[in-house]
């Protein structure tokens, strides 16, 4: 209240970027909300720009100088060879670490995703994805060799598969799948479904276990060891599939539906995604993770918890349903660019400012490719984009993107619009803090 009734510049520092951030948008542009580091950098960070500009080598070249190097967690790789955690001694999960973790990056979920790509890769065709003569050759491999496709070591693996662990052995964490749960559906088509009966060829040794049997029978006990094990496959008994099976589905669908808008209408959103959450698993088991239903579901569910807050599960969901609906109706189907539109609205939320901006400009080139740059969809993107950069601070390209906005809104809207107008003042505020900046520069 006393900045909005003052014209006198201020400053305010806050605890964080996002406090700082949220100040931002709730003080006048007379006031410059930022960190205390921010603040501090920006007086004396130009003294020490040789040295934060200057060429950094990846960790494990000052390690292999130094002769200290540690490698994480302990591994068995063999029956007959065993690795173990150790500092000075270049052992450990080199033959399955990513490429970020070798040059001391930042070691995320993708980093596990790569080293399945690395088992997957050594279960199909049978040996490691790289065979580097020492440790440090090793791992220069998987920071720059390209790893064979698997068809060209054995030509019976599926392409699917192959596209997937090539998918997975990408050298950069941001280009490997999303997260766990859409590797889980691109590989649950290569995995047996419940009651079916093994396939002759399918049959291992006798009294070996059965590796598929947790998909095959997945509530069935563990078999007996005193039992002598058979060599013939059991039969199995098809189980009945009633017609009225797939009504009562749906209608189970109808009433979680009812009851989930029920709870949103009282802004119930953990409660209304739980009972969504129960029925979207029955559905995929009954019609298959790709099903329109059960995407739909998801979408729903995902929904609610962005409605709710719930940011950190509604993005993984939407992620996910982003590839989901890629590989059923296309890249640039309207559900496919809504759920990357809303994961990047997730990334926002969460403080992902610059990669929510990157995701946010890459959809909106695929509308701008389908449909008018005035669109309905197209002038949300502008429009969050556009306040994102404000957030930012980036006041040139904000005003880069809401200008011919504002100009749109005008014409499609009209001037007096809320939308409109808010756009206006938001330009307002741009002009009046860049023409005090360029009237200060001279002073400066």
């Amino acid at each position: 209240m006393l900045a909005a009734g003052t014209k006198r510049r201020g400053r305010y520092l806050a605890f964080n970027k996002d406090i700082a951030q949220d100040a931002a948008a709730r003080f006048p542009s007379t006031v410059q909300c930022r960190t205390a580091h921010a603040t501090a950098f920006a007086a004396l960070g130009h003294r020490y720009a040789d040295r934060l500009n200057s060429p950094r080598q990846p960790a494990w070249k000052t390690g292999q100088f130094l002769g200290i190097l540690h490698f994480g967690i302990a591994a068995v790789l063999g029956t007959d060879v065993t690795r173990i955690t150790a500092t000075g001694s270049p052992v450990g999960t080199s033959q399955y670490m990513a490429p970020e973790q070798v040059q001391g990056g930042r070691v995320t979920p993708h980093s596990d995703l790569y080293a399945l790509g690395c088992i997957l890769h050594e279960l199909c065709c049978g040996r490691p994805l790289f065979d580097g003569d020492g440790e440090y050759q090793l791992m220069r491999q998987h920071v720059e060799a390209a790893p064979v496709p698997l068809r060209l070591l054995r030509d019976d693996v599926p392409e699917a598969l192959e596209e997937l662990v090539l998918h997975l052995l990408r050298k950069r964490p941001e280009r490997r799948p999303a997260d766990a749960q859409e590797v889980y559906e691109r590989l649950l088509p290569f995995l047996p479904p419940p009651g079916r009966v093994p396939a002759p060829d399918e049959v291992g040794p006798a009294g070996t276990p059965d590796p598929t049997g947790i998909y095959r029978q997945p509530y069935a006990p563990r078999p007996r060891t005193s039992a002598q094990p058979s060599r013939t496959a059991p039969t199995y008994a098809e189980p009945p599939t009633p017609p009225a099976g797939a009504a009562r589905l749906r209608e189970d669908i109808k009433a979680a539906r009812a009851q989930a808008n029920g709870l949103l209408k009282d802004e119930r959103f953990a409660q209304a995604a739980e009972v969504l959450s129960s029925i979207v698993e029955p559905a995929a088991l009954a019609l298959g993770s790709d099903n329109r239903e059960v995407l739909d579901l998801r979408m729903e569910r995902a929904a609610v918890r962005f409605l709710g807050g719930d940011y950190p599960r509604a993005l993984p969901e939407f992620d996910a349903l982003a590839s989901a609906f890629s590989r059923t109706a296309g890249p640039t189907s309207d559900k496919a660019r809504s759920c990357r539109a809303q994961a990047a609205h997730c990334r926002a939320e969460l403080g992902q400012v610059m990669v929510a901006l990157k995701e946010f400009e890459a959809v909106l080139r695929q509308v701008r490719a389908v449909d008018s740059d005035a669109s309905d969809e197209a002038i949300d993107l502008r429009r969050a984009i556009g306040f994102l950069e404000l957030s930012e601070g980036r006041l040139v390209e904000a005003r880069r993107m809401l200008e011919p906005l504002h100009d749109d809104m005008c014409v499609v809207y009209g001037p007096d619009d809320e939308d409109t107008v808010e756009i206006a003042e938001a330009l307002a505020r741009i002009h009046l803090t860049l023409d005090d900046t360029h009237r200060e520069a001279p002073e400066a």
